[in-house]
């Protein structure tokens, strides 16, 4: 690199020197780096799925969701339209400022919301959500409407609304719910989802004697709507819960292929949190590994009646409200002891599969209407998933990209000959075939740099346990004609393709934390200059 630097400032100052003179060439060599590749495991997968254990092994260890089933989708607050409102029913005189209905002998004090699945609430507060009024006055003065939702308290006052609506006039206003609780037990206190309201209307005092004619009034349309609720309290019912056939992605394996894989050994913790204040009684009826590509195959897991019929117990408040659950948990260890986890976990899946099946209160209402449920909380199902790598495979195929920097190779004209030696150090213990594809702004591959069977990497020096000892050094050379240098100047990454060949022996080869393969892709080329 910095021979490459002074010779062209040399260019420079003798182009400047024979600038006047008659037209002049000579050939240059140089050496110009181009991409440079640290091939660590972690680098075809992502840092975040390994971990090493004590004694440096890697594991591939990783977390995956299976299931977040939160309140929203447990107990949805439907939305609720009521019409109230006072017409009369033959003339009346009327003076300003006068009371002309209340619903306090009426039948509509109570609003009932028509909640789904059997869920009988009797408690809830409000994270979001609006009333949205309608109204309309027939009559010719001003009404004043005066509403309050008993049940509805924020900070210990109960809503109230106070709305004047002028002489023959429609108006249409919202008011936020937010953070109010509400009691769903009615006038009675032994109902459920059901709230209690009162309301008069009068002549407004700015308004002027009138007659009020047959049919006229003030009529109420109330829209109570998207209602989410930051925390519910009940009976949920005996609700019989389906999730999937469905699957989850498995994307990080796109890089990686093996042929004949055998592991060793291999985990999936399945952990079962329950936030919801109820009990349920569940099942991972199917789960599959399932390949896609390059052959489509599905591996069903049997780990016998261990993820069958699952008592999930209820969780339990703190009383904390910046943590306001301790949740129900139950861990459920898969392994390839107790299961075909082993060949489950071989197919190298694209997708998990799954389908989870759940009942809810499977006992009925044991709880006496305490069932509870917060904004955010629910049930999950989580597959940590931990496979050492300490196995057995007839060789990995794993891919990775480098970007190209040509930045110093535009400055060089007339191209004579071009090489490219790639300098590797290989740290693993089996040896690798290497080729690189050269990619252009599309991602199209326009050529590869080495000729099969000239781009094999000695492994690692090792001792009779395959244990390694020493890295090995090697260099990979390929020379390029015109057409090659062409497309190189058109490339903007390589794309390596690593063929890792283990060594055949009965023991499980051993991935360590501090294993790698380092590339270094130089191209030397000689080059034509020519000055006046």
């Amino acid at each position: 690199m910095r021979f490459f630097k002074k010779s062209v400032f040399g260019l420079f100052l003798l182009s400047v020197i024979v600038s006047c003179k008659k037209e002049t060439s000579w050939d240059i060599d140089a050496a110009v780096p181009i991409a440079r590749s640290h091939l660590n495991i972690s680098n075809f997968f992502g840092d975040t799925i390994f971990k090493s254990d004590p004694n440096g092994l890697l594991h591939i260890a990783f977390s995956k969701d299976l299931l977040n089933y939160t309140m929203d989708s447990l107990v949805k607050l439907p939305d609720t339209t009521v019409s109230i409102g006072y017409t009369v029913p033959f003339s009346t005189s009327l003076s300003p400022g006068v009371q002309i209905f209340s619903n306090a002998l009426s039948n509509d004090k109570e609003i009932t919301f028509d909640v789904s699945n059997g869920v009988e609430l009797n408690k809830a507060v409000v994270k979001k959500g609006l009333l949205k009024i309608d109204y309309i006055n027939t009559y010719a003065q001003p009404l004043k409407f005066n509403y309050i939702i008993n049940s509805a308290t924020l900070w210990g006052t109960q809503l109230s609304i106070e709305q004047v609506v002028a002489g023959s006039s429609t108006l249409s206003k919202t008011y936020a719910l937010d953070g109010y609780d509400i009691n769903l037990t009615g006038l009675s206190h032994t109902k459920v989802n059901t709230l209690v309201q009162t309301y008069t209307i009068s002549t407004d005092p700015s308004g002027v004697a009138d007659q009020l004619q047959p049919g006229q009034g003030l009529t109420i349309k109330l829209s109570f709507i998207d209602i989410v609720p930051e925390y519910i309290q009940g009976y949920f019912g005996q609700q019989n819960l389906s999730f999937g056939p469905d699957s989850t992605s498995f994307g990080f394996l796109s890089n990686f292929s093996t042929s004949n894989l055998l592991l060793s050994q291999s985990a999936i913790n399945f952990r079962i949190i329950n936030e919801f204040g109820i009990e349920m009684s569940s099942s991972i009826n199917s789960m599959r590994s399932i390949k896609t590509s390059p052959n489509h195959n599905v591996v069903t897991l049997n780990a016998g009646n261990l993820l069958q019929s699952i008592n999930v117990g209820r969780a339990n408040k703190t009383n904390n409200p910046s943590n306001p659950v301790f949740p129900w948990f139950k861990q459920i260890n898969i392994n390839s002891s107790n299961s075909n986890l082993n060949p489950f976990l071989e197919n190298l899946p694209n997708y998990l599969g799954y389908s989870v099946h759940a009942v809810i209160n499977p006992l009925g209402n044991i709880s006496a209407g305490n069932d509870f449920a917060y904004y955010g909380r629910g049930l999950k199902v989580i597959a940590d998933v931990d496979i050492p790598l300490a196995l057995s495979a007839d060789y990995f195929s794993l891919v990775n990209y480098s970007k190209v920097d040509l930045t110093q190779l535009k400055e060089l004209n007339n191209v004579n000959t071009c090489q490219i030696i790639v300098q590797t150090r290989n740290n693993y213990p089996f040896k690798a075939q290497i080729q690189g594809y050269m990619l252009n702004d599309q991602n199209q591959i326009i050529d590869s740099l080495f000729i099969p069977g000239q781009n094999i990497i000695e492994s690692a020096i090792t001792d009779a346990n395959n244990v390694v000892l020493n890295y090995v050094d090697s260099k990979l050379e390929s020379d390029f004609n015109k057409d090659k240098i062409d497309h190189l100047a058109q490339c903007k990454q390589i794309k390596f393709v690593s063929y890792l060949y283990l060594p055949n022996q009965p023991t499980p080869i051993k991935i360590n934390e501090d294993s790698y393969l380092d590339l270094v892709v130089n191209a030397f080329v000689n080059y034509n200059v020519k000055s006046r």
